[in-house]
């Protein structure tokens, strides 16, 4: 009996990401894809634009969704509701890449919800690199609702998270979105979307730290938003071990929308 090594291995077919799962905002082009194992997927993609953590967070979910509507077959129009993100360059500071970068995302599908034979949810982590060089890693996790689904789970704002604890200690912005930042694959939506919460929170971070370099960023989901209501950002430290880090929370109507932790080294 003969063994066949991983150089003789057939390479995977790289199967087209169609245009309309590409997201604008991302400030990435996704490429194509390839599957290596039943829940192993590599991506590629083009860096044009965006800074770490987020590009991480970018490139780790736009190829988590591609591979749900490609590889598991998630119909185009059920939406994928956001769990949690958390993102950790390999090397903090300015990302130096220039726009047009090829880069590849190692994901691994993790604990996959099937419910005859559909992905109603899972987490995804992802390896982000250039030919050479390891940009950092990211961990998304959603839910994938049909539009009834969603319209019941969804209910009304006033539903969606338990009253948001007392924070003492803590420093508060109040954060209205852009009308450019409220879609998705350049589409409206009936939210503020995920990232865009992670944005503003990150760039409290940011002011409130003298631009300190992010080095591990985390969030969860909590809540449902509504787009014309602003959402009170807040900070405050947590690092009883002698790191520089902060938690982070979002409230919007006196309800936890998103929190999170942040950890920061040095200075600008």
């Amino acid at each position: 009996m003969s063994v066949t090594s991983e150089e003789q291995r057939p390479t995977p077919t790289v199967q087209a990401i169609p245009d309309d799962l590409a997201d604008p905002a991302s400030g990435l082009a996704p490429a194509g894809w390839r599957r290596r194992a039943e829940h192993r997927f590599e991506i590629d993609a083009r860096y044009d634009s965006g800074d770490q953590p987020l590009v991480l967070a970018h490139a780790v979910r736009l190829a988590a969704l591609a591979v749900a509507h490609e590889a598991y077959r998630v119909p185009r129009g059920h939406h994928c509701v956001f769990r949690s993100l958390s993102c950790a360059p390999a090397e903090p500071g300015p990302l130096a890449l220039p726009p047009g970068t090829p880069i590849t995302i190692g994901l691994d599908c993790l604990d996959p919800d099937l419910r005859r034979g559909q992905l109603v949810g899972a987490g995804f982590r992802g390896e982000v690199r250039t030919e050479d060089v390891l940009l950092g890693t990211g961990r998304v996790d959603f839910a994938f609702l049909s539009p009834a689904v969603y319209r019941f789970v969804r209910g009304t704002p006033e539903q969606a998270a338990p009253d948001a604890p007392p924070w003492t200690g803590s420093s508060a912005r109040e954060f209205r979105p852009r009308p450019d930042q409220l879609t998705f694959r350049g589409a409206p939506v009936d939210h503020i979307p995920g990232m865009t919460l992670a944005e503003a929170l990150l760039e409290m971070v940011r002011d409130q730290t003298d631009g300190a370099r992010v080095t591990h960023f985390s969030s969860r989901f909590t809540g449902y938003t509504v787009p014309d209501t602003p959402c009170s950002l807040r900070l405050r430290p947590a690092g009883a071990d002698g790191t520089r880090s902060y938690e982070v929370l979002a409230v919007q109507s006196g309800r936890a929308v998103c929190e999170g932790g942040v950890v920061v080294h040095g200075g600008p």
